[in-house]
């Protein structure tokens, strides 16, 4: 097989470069599903979000609130039946950001080493440094920056990025109501001698209170949170030393409690505590080195199942370099991440001679969409 016509070359082909990418990303084996906490979290809006001529696309994350039934009015026969307020929709807006890893260029020098030596590294070996190198390395940059956000917006309400070399700026600010943002409690989760069960135990009962429904919910924290917190708490060790007694397996009495027994024991506190959710996300900036998106300190008490949307939107890119793209040039499109992005190949001209480019280009961001039953728990902060 020579050089040009090995699937390795063809990825920057116009016609066929499509082909060997979405056969590179979809082959078992080549690209591995890193970083995607933001998919645990988040479900991706089926709809993509128009728009407009500059480049922009705003979305809308609505919801109605839930009313519960209540007592009837005794009335007398023939009289009117009072009427039921009107349920209003809360909503907020954003802006779907565009977001772009660092992308790969082969120089013509580059290109012409392979292709000389293409019988000695052959077109597979080519294939799978580049999908391994490059096409994985800028997945998992995606990746990481959307589970960063959906951590963002999952424990503070909002999502600010301030992270990577390009622009920095507050995205949007869900319409989380005021009340929704608490205190830890009593005490601060952080002290041994805070009866931590039973702050829990108030926080959600004063809002299914409030609301005056009953949905199954669940509490989201940290592994770091959970370890430090409930491992070191005396009400949560005597629970577990009790419910070990009562079930013929006492325990000693300086006990050091582990993850397990405290997993185990929790949701057999006759509390009925919602279940909790350890959140486990991480990811790497080019500045800031390893960086998580969770606020550190805050515990979330939320609806049970997905948290809203991976909202998405078109890619300006494609539309306006298909159509007004220098000819000298050349360019192929492949869409990416479940429709998130899209992957660019491109042959250009720079000065006498042309490069090879690939590049990858997301436009999404995970948004809540249960807000208005969304409570952030600042466990740092007594009262």
């Amino acid at each position: 097989m020579k050089f040009e016509n090995g699937n390795y070359n063809k990825i920057w082909e116009a016609n066929e470069g499509r082909k060997v990418i979405s056969t590179i990303l979809t082959e078992e084996g080549f690209i591995k599903p890193n970083y995607t906490f933001y998919l645990e979290k988040f479900k991706i809006d089926p709809t993509i979000t128009p728009t407009n001529h500059k480049g922009e696309a705003i979305f809308t994350s609505e919801m109605r609130e839930i009313v519960s039934a209540d007592l009837m009015d005794m009335r007398a026969p023939l009289a009117d039946t009072r009427t039921a307020d009107k349920v209003g929709v809360a909503y907020y807006t954003g802006r779907i950001p565009d977001f772009a890893p660092a992308g790969f260029v082969e120089k013509a020098t580059e290109r012409w080493y392979k292709e000389e030596n293409f019988a000695q590294f052959g077109d597979a070996a080519l294939i799978a440094q580049f999908a391994t190198n490059e096409l994985q390395r800028m997945i998992d940059s995606a990746n990481m920056t959307l589970s960063y956000l959906a951590a963002k917006a999952l424990s503070t309400g909002e999502t600010i990025y301030d992270m990577g070399d390009g622009i920095q700026s507050a995205i949007y600010k869900s319409y989380i109501p005021e009340e929704n943002f608490v205190n830890a409690g009593e005490k601060v989760w952080s002290d041994p001698s805070a009866k931590i069960l039973d702050q829990m135990s108030t926080i959600e009962e004063s809002f299914k209170d409030k609301w005056g429904v009953e949905m199954p919910m669940q509490w989201e924290m940290t592994q770091e949170m959970f370890d430090a917190y409930f491992l070191k708490n005396e009400q949560v060790k005597e629970w577990v030393k009790y419910l070990n007694v009562v079930n013929n397996t006492p325990l000693p009495e300086n006990l050091t409690l582990t993850r397990e027994l405290v997993e185990k024991a929790i949701p057999q506190h006759p509390y009925n505590l919602s279940p909790i959710v350890i959140v486990n996300e991480k990811q790497k900036d080019i500045n800031q080195g390893v960086v998580r998106g969770w606020k550190a300190g805050n515990a979330v008490l939320r609806p049970r199942g997905y948290a809203g949307y991976i909202r998405r939107a078109s890619i300006l890119d494609e539309v306006i370099y298909k159509r007004y793209a220098n000819s000298v040039n050349s360019y192929n499109f492949t869409p990416a991440l479940n429709g998130l992005g899209v992957f660019m190949n491109s042959v250009v001209v720079n000065g006498n001679f042309k490069e090879w480019h690939t590049d990858l280009f997301v436009k999404a961001i995970p948004t809540l969409d249960e807000f208005l039953y969304h409570i952030i728990v600042d466990t740092t902060t007594a009262g």
